[in-house]
């Protein structure tokens, strides 16, 4: 009886540590900046929500306004990310004029999960509607970061009015099988069908 169970137990423990998690991301510090580096001080305008809770509507907006040394006209970006399965999340981001710029910087830092290990594993870029001419985004990613960036220099982009929005894929380390565990359940696993095919002779 035991030798038969084997490898139903051998199956089973592998999908309970390769099963996705349902995570979620809990909050995050936000930030934007629009800049035109070559005119003025070459300071960016910016809008910052620090340890903002993810949930409906924009994470950052209008009202998150820190700085503006250049009194630069236009450059609001907003952005939203939403929660779309336990392991995809939906990055938006969305001007809210056409006004000009030569560079724009979007920045989700300091990402909290609710799952001990979960972290960003890749970011893709779904639609690019964010300027004019399409300037294609730079992204960058670490664990718990994302920075997406947006360059002209040294010519000039519009803003749109339009948006860009990117899928962010999450998973989490602890769901993945060590080597020496999977190592040491295929070990059990041939030795219980070895077992069992010498007491078939």
């Amino acid at each position: 009886m035991m030798v038969n169970s084997l490898p139903s137990l051998f199956v089973a423990s592998c999908s309970v540590m390769l099963m996705s998690a349902d995570a979620a991301l809990v909050f995050a510090d936000f930030r934007a900046e629009s800049n035109l580096p070559d005119h003025g001080t070459g300071q960016p305008k910016i809008y910052e929500s620090l340890n903002q809770s993810l949930g409906s509507g924009y994470e950052l907006d209008g009202s998150d306004f820190v700085s503006n040394v250049d009194g630069w006209g236009g450059g609001d970006v907003w952005i939203d990310l939403s929660q779309i399965t336990s392991t995809t999340y939906l990055l938006q981001l969305d001007s809210q004029d056409t006004w000009d710029f030569q560079t724009f910087q979007a920045s989700i830092t300091n990402i909290y999960f609710d799952i001990p290990g979960e972290q960003i594993i890749g970011v893709t870029l779904l639609t690019n509607g964010l300027t004019v001419p399409q300037i294609a985004p730079s992204i960058s990613f670490t664990g718990n970061s994302i920075l997406v960036s947006y360059s002209s220099v040294p010519d000039i982009f519009n803003f749109t009015g339009g948006s860009a929005t990117f899928e962010i894929e999450v998973a989490s380390s602890a769901i993945i099988p060590e080597p020496s565990s999977t190592i040491g359940l295929a070990g059990l696993l041939g030795s219980a069908l070895l077992f069992r095919s010498r007491r078939r002779r």
